[in-house]
């Protein structure tokens, strides 16, 4: 009789474990590597809530229905955003070439991008180009395409060299040439951690406002994010950060919902840029299940 209640009692204990597996979803996510450090701490936050769900994160940056795709490009629903600044590496011949001359926007589409026949010239313009290396990311998820975009250039426009991969690789390719530059986001260029400039890294000067000037010459991380969300400089882009999603998929949408309500509230941590309270509304009103319907 005992062996009859043990072996029900297993059997039972059995079922129910298969069913808790069975109704466990897995949800892909496919993230930039800017990005990642902030979406996996949305997950070990989001699991305190939801122990239903795992995550998996996949490679690749095309859209599909079976991944949470996050994004730079446009059509995504932004949930944060992220500056972009010129680098360059600390006591390197580029930086002393630069030397004390602030680079205003216009000299910054000089110093990175092929001169467009249709430009106009100046007396600054007419002088010699810097000598300069610039190193560039190769995919539209790239700091680089945003900097592009912002000074109306194409990616082909650059000069320089192009580098595959992510963008963290921008920095080992000046580390390794004193005349390189190159542009990327606030959370390649500091240390998460100490909030500054990562070690061996230097911010290329830029010809703003007295407080701009003043802010990045500190190179305090979250004093930059504070500056950046106030104020709008022509010098320095701005993008946003988005995701893309099944929309009939409920257990990506509960995720991506806990990110705009939720999860927001750590990207300053992660070297990123709040959106407003307006611009977080809409993006909400976006995953609404009648709003999405409707479209």
């Amino acid at each position: 009789m005992r062996r009859l209640v043990f072996i029900s009692a297993l059997i039972i204990g059995l079922q129910a474990s298969i069913t808790t597996f069975a109704q466990k979803n897995t949800v892909t996510l496919k993230v930039p590597n800017f990005v990642r450090p902030l979406v996996e701490k949305c997950i070990t936050e989001y699991k305190k809530t939801d122990g239903t769900t795992d995550f998996q994160f996949v490679s690749g940056k095309s859209k599909d229905n079976n991944s949470i795709l996050f994004t730079t490009t446009d059509d995504a629903i932004p949930f944060a955003r992220y500056a972009v600044l010129p680098v360059t590496t600390a006591d390197s011949e580029a930086l002393h070439l630069i030397g004390q001359h602030r680079l205003n926007a216009k000299k910054l589409k000089s110093l990175f991008f092929v001169k467009d026949e249709f430009d106009e010239e100046d007396e600054g313009s007419k002088k010699k180009e810097l000598p300069v290396h610039v190193y560039t990311g190769n995919n539209t998820q790239s700091a680089s395409h945003t900097y592009a975009s912002y000074f109306k250039q194409d990616d082909a426009s650059y000069k320089g060299k192009k580098i595959v991969g992510d963008d963290s690789f921008l920095t080992i390719a000046i580390g390794r040439d004193p005349l390189g530059v190159t542009v990327n986001s606030l959370p390649n260029i500091f240390d998460l951690s100490s909030r500054h400039v990562r070690n061996g890294l230097a911010l290329l000067p830029l010809e703003v406002d007295r407080q701009g000037r003043q802010t990045l010459d500190e190179g305090d991380l979250d004093k930059i994010i504070a500056l950046l969300e106030g104020q709008e400089f022509s010098e320095i882009p701005v993008g946003n950060v988005g995701v893309e999603y099944d929309r009939n998929n409920d257990s990506q949408r509960r995720f991506v919902r806990w990110i705009l309500e939720n999860g927001v509230g750590y990207v300053h941590e992660f070297g990123l840029l709040q959106l407003s309270q307006k611009e977080l509304a809409v993006s909400l009103r976006l995953t609404d299940n009648n709003s999405l319907a409707q479209k």
